[in-house]
């Protein structure tokens, strides 16, 4: 059984980091910004989100496999 390495590691944290960061986008401009500003910090923000999500099924994806 390969273990992961440092480099698999660190991109695993920053895929979960992408959808943190994604949601607190989200988050604050929805509190913060009113009308059309609105849009695209959420686009953004939605855009982190999705990023995130599609790095961690490539990880998901690896570990299944393994087993």
């Amino acid at each position: 059984m390969n273990r992961l390495k440092l480099t698999d590691k660190i991109r695993t944290i920053n895929s979960g980091l992408f959808v943190l960061l994604g949601i607190i986008i989200v988050i604050r401009s929805i509190r913060l910004s009113a009308g059309i500003h609105l849009w695209l910090p959420v686009l953004v923000g939605a855009s982190f989100i999705g990023f995130g999500i599609y790095r961690l099924g490539f990880v998901l994806r690896y570990l299944r496999g393994r087993q």
